[in-house]
C-alpha cells in the first residue's frame, strides 16, 4: 500500500498494509462525505496514511484505528481551514486592483451597473488593500512561509524544503506571520 517504512520491521509493515488496506475504503467514503470532493478526499486520506505509518511503531495494534482516524480528522480539519482561508482571500482579492488591468478600472468605475453594490466593493477594496499593506510589512521569511504555506498549499515538508530551513522555522516563521496579520486586520484573520 504504502512504499516500505525503513523504521519498521517486516511484521510491523505487514500488519501495516494489511490494515490500511482493510480500512482504506471506509475512512476513503469518510472523508469524502466530509469534504464533498473525492479527489481532495483521496489527497487527504494519502496524507493521513503517510502521517499514520510514520508513527504506528509507537503504538498497540488494538488502539490502530483510533489512531488512524485521529490523524485522519486532523487532516481533514486542516484541508478545510485551508479552503476557507484560501476562498476568503480570493473573495477579497478578486476586488483588488492587483486582480485587474489599468484599463478595467476606469471602465468599471464608469459603468452605472457596477456601482449598484459601491459599499460592498468599497469595503472588500479596503481590505484587500490593508491585507495587501499588512502582508508587505511581514519580513521575508514570514511572507514566504506564509504564502507558501496558505497561498500554494504547500506542506510544511514542501515549504522547508522551497525555504531551505526546517520544518520547525517554517511552523515558527508562519506563526508569526499569523500574529502580526491578526494584529493587522483583526477578527479578518481565520486564528486556525
Amino acid at each position: 500500500m504504502l512504499k516500505g517504512n525503513p523504521d519498521l520491521d517486516r511484521p510491523l509493515q505487514t500488519a501495516l498494509d494489511i490494515f490500511l488496506r482493510s480500512n482504506r475504503s471506509a475512512a476513503l467514503k469518510f472523508t469524502a462525505i466530509r469534504l464533498k470532493d473525492e479527489e481532495a478526499a483521496l489527497d487527504v486520506l494519502q496524507e493521513a496514511m503517510i502521517g499514520f505509518s510514520h508513527t504506528v511503531h509507537q503504538y498497540e495494534e488494538e488502539v490502530w484505528k483510533k489512531l488512524f482516524y485521529k490523524i485522519l480528522l486532523r487532516r481533514i480539519t486542516d484541508f478545510q481551514r485551508k479552503q476557507s482561508w484560501r476562498h476568503r482571500i480570493v473573495q477579497v482579492l478578486n476586488f483588488s486592483q492587483l486582480a485587474q488591468p489599468e484599463d478595467e478600472h476606469v471602465s468599471a468605475s464608469l459603468d452605472p451597473e457596477a456601482t449598484e453594490n459601491t459599499a460592498e466593493v468599497y469595503e472588500a477594496g479596503e481590505l484587500a488593500d490593508a491585507f495587501e499593506v499588512a502582508l508587505g510589512k511581514l519580513p521575508a521569511r514570514q511572507q514566504e512561509a506564509y504564502l507558501l504555506r496558505q497561498w500554494q498549499a504547500m506542506s510544511v515538508a514542501e515549504t522547508a524544503v522551497v525555504m531551505k530551513c526546517s520544518q520547525g522555522s517554517v511552523k515558527t516563521h508562519l506563526s508569526r506571520a499569523m500574529q502580526a496579520l491578526r494584529q493587522e486586520l483583526g477578527d479578518w484573520i481565520d486564528p486556525h
